[in-house]
Formats: C-alpha cells, sequence, structure tokens
C-alpha cells in the first residue's frame, strides 16, 4: 500500500521511530562520553580498558562517530518519512561492523570483549541490522518518501 493509498501510517511505524530515536540517542550520549571523559573518569576505568583507550587506532573512534551519527540522523529521517533513512541506516549498519572488527584485529581487544561480555555488541549489531531491514520494508510499502 502506498502513502497517498493512506491516510495515516500503522502505529508500528512510529514505534520503530521512537525506539530507534532513543537507541541512536542513547549511542551518541555513549560516544560523547568516551570522547570527552575526563582524567578522573579515565584513570577510575580498569586498566585494561585505560590501554585499550588509549592506543585505539583513530579508524575505530570515527566509526563509531559514523555508526552513531548516521543511526541518529536516520531515525529522524525515519519520523520525518524520508527515504534517505534507509541509505542512513545502511551506513550506520557498514560502520558498527567496521568498528566491532577491531574486537578481531586490534590486540586485546577480544579479551576485553571477552570479560565484559558479548550482550551489548550484540545488541547494537542486532538493532543495526533490524533498522535497516525495517526502513527498507517502510521504503518498499511507501511509507518513506
Amino acid at each position: 500500500m502506498k502513502m497517498t493509498d493512506q491516510a495515516k501510517l500503522p502505529i508500528w511505524f512510529w514505534i520503530v521511530g521512537v525506539v530507534a530515536l532513543l537507541w541512536n540517542g542513547i549511542g551518541v550520549f555513549a560516544y560523547f562520553q568516551q570522547v570527552m571523559m575526563s582524567a578522573e573518569e579515565f584513570a577510575a576505568l580498569p586498566v585494561i580498558q585505560q590501554n585499550l583507550m588509549s592506543t585505539q587506532p583513530v579508524w575505530v573512534t570515527a566509526a563509531f562517530a559514523v555508526a552513531v551519527f548516521a543511526g541518529f540522523v536516520a531515525s529522524i529521517s525515519w519520523l520525518l518519512k524520508k527515504r534517505i533513512a534507509v541509505r542512513l541506516f545502511l551506513v550506520s549498519l557498514l560502520a558498527v561492523i567496521v568498528q566491532f572488527s577491531s574486537y578481531f584485529i586490534v590486540d586485546g581487544y577480544m579479551e576485553f570483549a571477552s570479560s565484559q561480555g558479548w550482550l551489548m555488541p550484540g545488541l547494537i549489531l542486532l538493532f543495526a541490522v533490524g533498522l535497516l531491514l525495517l526502513s527498507r520494508q517502510a521504503e518498499q510499502k511507501g511509507l518513506l518518501r
């Protein structure tokens, strides 16, 4: 059903949009929390995390930024019913994949991730894939223009 054929968007559209905005807003907050961390906050981290953060390659931080900001703008675009949301969710997913590839490339990341658990990285990847698939579905149904 095309958007022109329907007067009102389905409720799931708005639920997905609000959840996506909140989720990606949390991601933006986490990014700023990491890059604007004070010396006292850094010193309070476990030594392994301090070592990883102080030697983290720039491309990991850049991928983190692209992932969260593309996801946040995609969420806003979704709520504005713009098709660009699909492309931005794709960019966000690709950046998440690049960011998490560091777990397998950078020494110490796998050990740290294993000690912290895989729940959050798994959820982040699941949300990124899910939002891309839902946005593609919304675009195909004519809900995004």
